[in-house]
């Protein structure tokens, strides 16, 4: 891992402690480090067709359904790793 000093302003640093309080993150480097990979996925995103898209979306369809999900589990697994 890289050791890289990133400098915000009060209100992204108060944003960030009041989502560790929450329970939203671990720690503060577990916020900045999700906040940048939504944002790498934005970016990966942006770059995708609309044609990949519309076919991503189609075999996600015809893959069936997933059946019942718990979302209270699925955040607490998401939260572990």
């Amino acid at each position: 891992m890289d050791d890289t000093l990133i400098k915000v302003d009060q209100v992204r640093a108060a944003a960030l402690k009041a989502a560790v309080s929450a329970g939203g993150a671990k720690s503060v480097q577990d916020a900045v480090e999700s906040a940048v990979d939504a944002w790498l996925t934005d970016q990966a995103l942006a770059h995708v067709s609309d044609e990949k898209l519309q076919e991503l979306w189609r075999e996600g369809l015809e893959s069936g359904d997933a059946g019942e999900i718990d979302f209270a589990a699925l955040k607490a697994e998401a939260r572990r790793t």
